[in-house]
């Protein structure tokens, strides 16, 4: 009889003896522990925890979720734009990373990137506390870092959003694109986007929304 008949696609013991497993009852399954925070945290928390999903798995791994399915790279065979959106990527994770400090970052990598379980990650943090109370603390932990997580990309847009409306007055005001681009030492083709964004917000003074300010 041919051995395909006995491959099987269940993991192995070995490898549910990873940090990414967890017990449940008698049973070890992959941990899901953005899911189990889900229900105390609010959805643009949740978002913004799938982007940096993302963002690491790009910077990391080189890879887009355009890719699924064997989908190409963006621009397939154009290594320049895909290196400028790895770049990118990279610039968002040291951003947050300069800002809440290494532990929380890498507890992110920890909890995102490679799925560590609750339990591994309180046997890692709290070694010397009972498992079920260094659980409970590590997720209290990872609920609070992806928290910080939101709450600063929501104010770096937000600041974006005033120097775009800022830099659309000084226009209005008579400064050129030439003039801004010098005093903020962005490229003209860039300033020419700021002041588009801020013309936009501008014009719709009604309370900007959070697409508007990822925009």
């Amino acid at each position: 009889m041919s051995r395909i008949n006995y491959l099987t696609t269940t993991p192995t013991r070995e490898r549910t003896r990873k940090v990414d497993y967890e017990t449940l009852g008698r049973r070890r399954r992959r941990a899901n522990t953005l899911g189990a925070l889900s229900s105390r945290l609010k959805a643009e928390v949740i978002s913004e925890a799938e982007q940096w999903v993302k963002d690491w798995m790009l910077a990391e791994h080189g890879y887009l979720d355009i890719m699924k399915d064997g989908g190409a790279p963006a621009l397939a065979g154009n290594v320049f734009t895909f290196n400028a959106l790895q770049g990118k990527a990279w610039g968002r994770l040291k951003a947050f990373r300069r800002h809440a400090g290494r532990e929380r970052h890498q507890l992110l990598v920890n909890l995102l990137g490679l799925g560590w379980s609750f339990t591994s990650l309180g046997s890692k943090l709290y070694p010397n506390l009972h498992p079920d109370r260094a659980r409970k603390k590590a997720a209290d932990d990872c609920a609070t870092t992806l928290e910080m997580l939101a709450d600063f990309w929501l104010e770096q847009r937000r600041a974006k959003a005033r120097q775009a409306v800022h830099i659309a007055r000084q226009h209005r005001q008579g400064l050129d694109i030439p003039t801004l681009s010098k005093t903020y030492n962005i490229a003209p083709k860039g300033m020419q986007k700021i002041i588009q964004h801020g013309e936009h917000i501008l014009n719709k003074p009604q309370k900007i929304t959070a697409v508007e300010l990822r925009s």
